[in-house]
Order: structure tokens, then C-alpha cells, then sequence
């Protein structure tokens, strides 16, 4: 018998116990894998060691880097604090560099002459043996006194020297050019007035005591510092002749200060380093550990990690053949029966045996199944309702359409005979007014059918290019009269900005009238209703604002019926048929109403004429 063999009947025989809900059987998983508990571990030890090492070394590497930026600063600091130590109240100097320069020096001034200069620069120089050479030196460059290697002699200063710096510079040295730290303090008079500088050089054959800093710290890491350019400066532990000249060859100098980067170093060695800056100096501190001395115990370690991950991998792939045996072939039947649902086979099922979550989740599909099966026959009648609805509005539009022809004929007669009637009468105060009331009631009729028929037979828009704000004054000129009439004031507020575009002119004036005269209407004199015009995005919106009672909510939802009206006059079809006319040139129709405050309708045209759109409608309740 084979392990797989082996190891499957095992898997069967404790999913036959332990089987039932998912849960139990993954931990009947767990437990078989518990067998191999120490593959799995050393491989995930291995990596894990590895990164907490790589961890380790990183942060071993910035720390070590930061105290050696700090010891290299303070270093560089106490130097400078020994020529600040020299020169501070030392009044010899001072009388031995006004007397060189030919300037009062007072009594001091008498025995401070080059040759006692020169004697205690010579002391000086004997105290700090580091110091190549020591000198003073006046502003202009030149030197007063000075001991030590006149090669090396500092005779210039950086700009704004106020309390002393230090500077490095290529010098021919016995290899060819070498890096020479220069450092410079003023002298200043007892009017703070500088009057020469002290200075002092450090050579390469000296910067190792200059800056303390051994050639390997801390086992086998290495030291570097470079100048702004790259250059270096100083080397720990220079393995060949170093050119001062040539930039160093690390990566490091392209990355930002504090970055640990690996790679190989100038002798192609793999080497974990990071550069960090020197602060108050334009110089970069570079430390460069080799990867071989930080992880050279993981390396034997690695070839057993890939050996255990390749056995852990074997088992993986036959314990997943068994999940895939038991677990993902009820998947399957559940994605097939999906896909036969979703091309429209709403009796699709499945059948899973297992009492666990897939027995549920498919006992769930086929609920859902079922309950979409129901819902869509409600669906379908739905429709078939809705277009029974839409047949029996067509067939009422037919008839109100014929019922209007057939009237309006015998109207106009009437209407004609009536005018016949009042030539013949003459002036009869008892008939007249009657006659009159029968005028305007026949009048009325005709609107009527003129509005039935327009319902009943919307026009389609004949489109051409209009003028939005024209279109509005000349609205506004129709229903001036009534509004003078009513004792209301139109307030128009145009903006030069609204496009022309493209829309049939004659509906659009009919619908805006149908919304003005009702704004006026349902407005009390003293009361305003202002008509806004402006650009909406891809849009010109007109808005009629009224300051009338406003309408309360239980008639708010019917203003849109046809024949919905809540005054004694008029048919109910002004604001229906205006949002016909509105939605038949692809736009909209928003209603915004608040009871003692007034109504607003907005209405939305399209810069290009596109399908007829819905009609929106906004309700504000107060």
C-alpha cells in the first residue's frame, strides 16, 4: 500500500466518524496534518529566522551608523572647540595680528611679533600633534605665523565663518591627491571685530586619530564618509589604493538618507549597507556590513528548508486532492445549476447529500431558485397587466380624440347661431347678459375639446434652433394683462448666458403659458411670480416660482392626472399636457410645492434633443 493509498483511506475513515458539518471536518484536516508538524515547522521557522535576522541586521546596522555619525559630529566639534579654546580672550593673538597688519595694537602689541607668534603656534602644535599644521591668517589670505608643514597651510575660510568650521579639499599627498580637513576659527578684537583666523589641517595619515573611528567596527563593518559629490573622505579600511577623485561605487548615493539597501560593493562582494548625513556638514556617513558575516549561519539552513518545503509540498498536494474529492464537486453542481438559472432554466435544482454547510448552501439555491421562479411569473403578470392598462389609455385616447371632433362641430354651430341670435335681438338688457354667459360658455367648451385633442394626439416637435430667455419674454408679454388684472407682480431674471437649442417653439410657448397662468391663478394679489432662466450642465432649466398658498400634500401626488383639478374652472390638462410637450423633447418636469410658502416648477430642456425622458417630480412638505 502506498502513502497516498495510506493516507486517503485514513482521511476517508475519520471523515466516516467525525463527518458532518464543514467545520468538523476541517479539523479532522488539521489534526491529519498535525502528523507532519515538524516539516512544517522547520520550513516556517527557516523563513521566519531569516526575517527576524534580516530585522536584526538592519537595525543593528542604522544603530551602529548613527553612533558613528554622532562620534565623527562630536569629534569634528571638539576640534573646532580646541581653536575656539585658543583664540578665546587671547588678547596675543589679536595685538600680534593688528601689529602685522599694521594697525594699533596697544602694549601687547609689543612683544606680539612674528617670531613669539610662530613660538606659541609651535607649542600649540606640539599639544594637538594631530594637526598637520597650525597658522594665522588675516581675512585676505595671508599667513601671519604658522608651524607644521607649510604644504599644508590653511590661507582661506567658507563663507559666513562666524564661530569656526570645517572643510575638506583635494592635496597632493605622497599617493596622489588626498582629502585634507581644514579648519578655521576668527580671532576677534574686544569690539568683536574679526582680525585674522586660526587655522589648522588634518591629513589622511592623521584622520584616523582625527575621527577615532577604527577600521572595522563592530566585527567586519566598514566605514565611509563622502563629500556632497560622493567623493570619498575617509575610509575605515581602505582594501586597495583608494582614488579620492572618483565617486564612490555604491547605490546608497542615488537613495535617501536612512535607506537600507543590499548589493555588491566596489570588489563585487554582497553587502548589506546604509548611508546616513553628517549634520551641519555637507557630507554623508556610508556603513557596509558583508552578507555573507550576517547570514552566514542561515545558508546550511537553506538547502534543509527547501528539502522539508519539498516533502510539506507533496503532502499539500495530496491532502488537496482530497478536499477537491469531497468539497469541490458539490461546487460544481452548484455553479452548473447556477449557469442553467441564469440562461433562463428557473427549475434547475441540486441535489447535495451532505449534512453539512454545502448541504445548506444548497438547499438555499434551491430555495432562491424557487422563490425567483415566483417572482418572475409575478413579473410576467405584472406586465401583462400593465400592458392591458396601456391599451385601455390608448382606446380612451381614441375616444376622447373622436368624442372631440364630434362635439366641436355642433358647438361652432350653436356658437354661430348664438351670434345670429344677438344681431337679431339687438340691445335687450334681459337677453343680453344671458347671451353672453352662453358665449363664454361655449368658448369654454372649445378650449376643452382643443385640450382633450391635444392630449389625446400630442404633436411631434417640428425642432429648431430658439432662444431660451426669448421664449420666456414672449410668455411674459401673453399673460402681463392677466397678471395686471390679478394684481401680481412677474419678477424675470434672465441669464445671457443660456445657449440657443434645438426645440419646437409654438409647444414649448403653450406649455410655459399653461404654467404661468397657473402660477397666477393660484397666486393672491400683492404676491410674485418669478420666472428664472439658466444653464443646468447639458441643460436649460426655466423655473416659475409663485408665492401663492402652495399645495397641500394629499393633491400634490395627482397635479400630473389628467382632468385633476381642484378649482371651479378649467380642465385639469394644463400641467398633464405641459409635461407631455416637455417630455417629448427629452426632458423633465420637477414640482416643488410648500403650503403658505408657494409652488416652483422647474422646467428641463436638453441641449441636444435626444428620447423623451420621464417626467421628475420633486415634493417639499413643510
Amino acid at each position: 500500500m502506498s502513502v497516498w493509498q495510506w493516507l486517503r483511506g485514513s482521511l476517508q475513515e475519520l471523515v466516516r466518524k467525525h463527518g458532518g458539518r464543514l467545520s468538523r471536518r476541517l479539523l479532522v484536516w488539521f489534526l491529519v496534518f498535525s502528523l507532519v508538524p515538524l516539516l512544517a515547522t522547520n520550513a516556517v521557522g527557516y523563513q521566519r529566522t531569516k526575517a527576524i535576522l534580516e530585522g536584526i541586521v538592519d537595525r543593528y546596522l542604522s544603530a551602529v551608523a548613527e553612533v558613528q555619525v554622532q562620534h565623527v559630529r562630536d569629534r569634528i566639534d571638539n576640534h573646532l572647540l580646541l581653536l575656539q579654546a585658543i583664540v578665546a580672550g587671547n588678547q596675543f593673538l589679536v595685538a600680534g595680528a593688528l601689529r602685522s597688519q599694521g594697525l594699533p595694537a596697544g602694549q601687547m602689541g609689543e612683544v606680539a611679533d612674528r617670531t613669539a607668534l610662530e613660538n606659541f603656534l609651535l607649542r600649540k602644535h606640539d599639544e594637538i600633534p594631530i594637526f598637520d599644521a597650525i597658522d594665522l591668517f588675516t581675512p585676505e589670505g595671508q599667513v601671519i605665523a604658522a608651524a607644521g608643514n607649510s604644504a599644508n597651510f590653511v590661507t582661506d575660510r567658507p563663507d559666513n565663518l562666524d564661530h569656526g568650521s570645517l572643510w575638506a579639499q583635494l592635496r597632493d599627498g605622497p599617493h596622489g591627491p588626498e582629502p585634507v580637513f581644514d579648519i578655521a576659527v576668527p580671532v576677534r578684537d574686544h569690539d568683536g571685530r574679526t582680525v585674522a583666523y586660526l587655522g589648522a589641517a588634518v591629513t589622511l595619515a592623521e584622520s584616523h586619530e582625527f575621527l577615532e573611528v577604527p577600521e572595522h567596527v563592530a566585527g567586519r563593518v566598514e566605514s565611509f564618509i563622502v563629500d556632497a559629490a560622493g567623493r570619498p573622505l575617509f575610509v575605515s579600511h581602505p582594501h586597495e589604493s583608494i582614488n579620492y577623485r572618483e565617486v564612490l561605487a555604491t547605490p546608497l548615493l542615488r537613495m535617501p538618507p536612512g535607506t537600507i539597501a543590499r548589493y555588491n560593493d566596489r570588489e563585487g562582494v554582497p553587502v548589506i549597507g546604509t548611508v546616513l548625513p553628517i549634520p551641519g556638514y555637507p557630507w554623508r556617513f556610508i556603513a557596509e556590513v558583508p552578507s555573507a558575516e550576517a547570514f552566514g549561519e542561515l545558508r546550511s539552513l537553506g538547502l534543509l528548508s527547501v528539502i522539508l518545503e519539498s516533502i510539506f509540498v507533496a503532502v499539500l498536494v495530496a491532502v488537496a486532492g482530497f478536499v477537491a474529492w469531497t468539497l469541490v464537486a458539490p461546487l460544481g453542481k452548484l455553479v452548473h445549476a447556477t449557469r442553467r438559472v441564469a440562461q433562463g432554466d428557473l427549475t434547475a435544482r441540486v441535489v447535495i447529500p451532505q449534512q453539512n454547510e454545502l448541504g445548506e448552501l444548497g438547499h438555499a439555491f434551491n430555495e432562491m431558485a424557487a422563490a425567483l421562479a415566483k417572482t418572475t411569473a409575478d413579473v410576467d403578470e405584472l406586465h401583462r397587466r400593465e400592458i392591458e392598462r396601456a391599451s385601455q389609455l390608448a382606446t380612451v385616447g381614441e375616444l376622447a380624440s373622436g368624442v372631440a371632433h364630434e362635439i366641436r362641430n355642433p358647438v361652432v354651430g350653436v356658437s354661430n347661431g348664438l351670434d345670429l341670435v344677438r344681431r337679431r335681438v339687438g340691445h335687450d338688457p334681459v337677453l343680453e347678459p344671458i347671451i353672453e354667459e352662453m358665449t363664454h360658455q361655449l368658448t369654454r367648451i372649445q378650449q376643452t375639446l382643443q385640450e382633450l385633442l391635444v392630449f389625446a394626439r400630442p404633436a411631434t416637435p417640428t425642432l429648431a434652433p430658439i432662444s431660451g430667455n426669448n421664449l420666456v419674454e414672449r410668455a411674459i408679454r401673453l399673460v402681463q394683462p392677466a397678471a395686471a388684472r390679478a394684481g401680481v407682480r412677474v419678477e424675470v431674471n434672465l441669464d445671457p448666458l443660456v445657449p440657443r437649442f434645438m426645440a419646437d417653439e409654438e409647444m414649448l410657448h403653450q406649455a410655459l403659458v399653461n404654467v404661468l397662468m397657473n402660477a397666477l391663478q393660484a397666486t393672491p394679489a400683492g404676491g410674485l411670480v418669478t420666472v428664472t432662466t439658466r444653464r443646468a450642465g447639458d441643460a436649460v432649466e426655466i423655473e416659475i416660482a409663485d408665492t401663492g398658498t402652495g399645495i397641500s400634500p394629499e393633491h400634490v401626488e395627482f397635479v400630473f392626472r389628467p382632468f385633476y383639478t381642484t378649482r371651479h374652472t378649467g380642465t385639469g390638462l394644463g400641467l398633464p399636457i405641459t409635461r407631455q410637450i416637455i417630455q417629448r423633447h427629452g426632458g423633465s418636469v420637477t414640482l416643488t410645492s410648500r403650503v403658505h410658502v408657494g409652488t416652483t416648477i422647474t422646467l428641463r430642456l436638453p441641449l441636444q434633443h435626444g428620447a423623451p425622458a420621464d417626467a421628475g417630480r420633486e415634493v417639499d412638505f413643510p
